[in-house]
C-alpha cells in the first residue's frame, strides 16, 4: 500500500512538471535563464552567437542608471558577468562593427552622448570614441556597410547621426519624418526600417519608414503598424520583422505581436501574444530564435524573466556547421528566370554583404548586409523586375572579397 502511495505521488509530480513545461513553452514561448541583474531600458547585442546585456534601469521610484554588462550564451543557458559600463545609463542604444560593441547615448538622471566601446575578446572599455552629436535617450541604432545609424530619441526627436568607428568621427543625416523616442529599429537589405514611438505626452506613434543611407532618404509609403506603440522591439527572423510588446500609456505594457513583410509592405496581426505585457526590455535574435530579455511590465518594476520564442515559419536557410575557409559559389541554376539561389560560407564571424551588379558596375541590389556569425549560408535572389543580361554578384565578409557571373534569360 506504501509503494502505492508513493507511486501515485510521484506520478501526480510528474503530471504537473509535464503541466508546468506544457504552460511555459505555450504558443512557441518559453520562459529560459532569468537575467542575473533585473531591470529594464538595458541594450542588447550578439556576437559569436551570444547576447551582450549592457545598461539599464532598476525602475521606480529612483530609475537608476545601471553599468552591468552580462552575456547569456543560448547553447548553454548560462549567464557570466563582465566588466561594467564606464559611464552607467539606461535607454542607451547599441550597435556592432568589427566584433566591437558601441553603447551610445542613454541616461535617465543624467542624459549623455556618450559613445563607449566595448571588446568581448578582452573584456575591456575604450573611452576615447567620439560622442554623439547631441544627448539623447531612448534612440535605437541600425548598422549598414560598418556605419552605425542613430535614429530619434528623447520622446519626439527624429534626429538620425551617423558614426564611423574607423574615422571615430559622427555626421548629422537627414532627420526621420516623423515618429520620435522609444522607437524600434531594424535593418533589412541594406535599409534601416523604424517603427512606431513616442512617450506619454507625444504619440504612441504607428509609423513605419525605410532609411535608405546610400541616398539619405526616407521612404515615408510604408504601411503603419496595427498598434501604436512604444518602448517595444523588432526582431528580423528570415525575411520579416516582428514587432513585439511595447506600452501605449502610463504605467500599462502590451504583449501584443505583429509581423511585418517589407516584400509585400503587409501586416499580419494573427500571432499570438508574448506570454506577459513588457515594456522597455532588450532583445535579440540567434539561430531565428528570438530573445526578449528584461524589461518592465509595470513601468516600476525592473524584469529579470527571459523569454525565447521561435517563430512558425523561417524563410531563410542556413547550417551553422563550421565552415574552414571563406566560399562564395556559383549561383543555381543558372542561367536563371527569374529566382536563383546563392550559397556561401564564412569561418568566422564577420560584417557580411552581398550585392548584386550590372555589366557597367552599377549596383543592382543588396541581398544581405548584416553582422552574421560563422556558418553556411543560402539566400535566394528574385530578378523579376531586371532584363534579360549577364549580372555580378560579390560577397565581401570582413577582408574577404569574391565575385562571381550569373546570367539572367527570360
Amino acid at each position: 500500500m506504501k509503494n502505492l502511495f508513493y507511486r501515485k505521488i510521484c506520478l501526480f509530480i510528474i503530471f504537473l512538471s509535464l503541466f508546468s513545461i506544457q504552460i511555459q513553452a505555450q504558443n512557441g514561448w518559453t520562459h529560459i535563464t532569468d537575467l542575473p541583474t533585473h531591470r529594464g531600458a538595458a541594450t542588447a547585442s550578439v556576437i559569436d552567437n551570444k547576447i551582450y546585456v549592457i545598461g539599464g534601469s532598476d525602475g521606480y521610484p529612483n530609475y537608476n542608471d545601471l553599468a552591468n554588462n552580462e552575456v547569456y550564451d543560448p547553447s548553454t543557458g548560462i549567464w557570466d558577468t563582465l566588466a561594467p559600463m564606464p559611464t552607467p545609463r539606461g535607454w542607451l542604444s547599441s550597435g556592432v562593427v568589427n566584433g566591437i560593441i558601441y553603447a551610445i547615448g542613454g541616461g535617465y538622471q543624467t542624459l549623455t552622448s556618450k559613445n563607449e566601446a566595448y571588446n568581448p575578446l578582452t573584456d575591456t572599455w575604450d573611452i576615447t570614441k567620439a560622442d554623439l552629436l547631441s544627448p539623447r535617450r531612448a534612440a535605437q541604432a541600425g548598422v549598414v556597410d560598418g556605419i552605425i545609424y542613430n535614429i530619434g530619441g528623447n520622446g519626439s526627436s527624429r534626429d538620425c547621426e551617423a558614426y564611423d568607428p574607423v574615422a571615430n568621427s559622427w555626421t548629422s543625416k537627414k532627420p526621420m519624418p516623423g515618429g520620435g523616442g522609444d522607437l524600434a529599429v531594424t535593418v533589412y537589405n541594406g535599409l534601416i526600417y523604424t517603427f512606431g514611438g513616442g512617450y506619454t505626452t507625444v504619440g504612441p506613434y504607428s509609423n513605419v519608414y525605410a532609411y535608405n543611407p546610400q541616398t539619405d532618404t526616407w521612404d515615408t509609403t510604408l504601411t503603419p503598424m496595427p498598434t501604436p506603440r512604444f518602448a517595444f522591439q523588432t526582431y528580423l527572423v528570415g525575411d520579416k520583422i516582428y514587432a513585439i510588446g511595447g506600452s501605449q500609456s502610463q504605467n500599462t505594457s502590451l504583449a501584443t505581436v505583429e509581423v511585418y513583410d517589407p516584400a509585400t509592405n503587409t501586416w499580419d496581426t494573427t500571432l499570438p501574444d508574448m506570454p506577459e505585457p513588457l515594456a522597455w526590455f532588450a532583445g535579440a535574435v540567434v539561430d531565428d530564435t528570438i530573445y526578449v530579455i528584461g524589461g518592465t511590465p509595470d513601468w516600476q518594476t525592473g524584469d529579470g524573466w527571459v523569454w525565447a520564442y521561435v517563430p512558425p515559419v523561417v524563410n531563410v536557410k542556413h547550417d551553422f556547421t563550421s565552415p574552414t575557409e571563406f566560399a562564395l559559389e556559383q549561383n543555381y541554376p543558372n542561367p536563371f528566370n527569374p529566382n536563383t539561389k546563392i550559397k556561401y560560407s564564412i569561418p568566422q564571424s564577420s560584417n557580411t554583404t552581398i550585392k548584386v551588379f550590372d555589366v557597367l558596375g552599377n549596383e543592382i541590389k543588396t541581398l544581405i548586409d548584416e553582422y552574421k556569425p560563422a556558418g553556411k549560408y543560402e539566400i535566394e535572389f528574385n530578378a523579376a523586375n531586371l532584363p534579360s543580361g549577364v549580372y555580378f554578384y560579390q560577397l565581401q565578409a570582413g577582408e574577404f572579397i569574391s565575385t562571381k557571373k550569373m546570367i539572367l534569360l527570360k
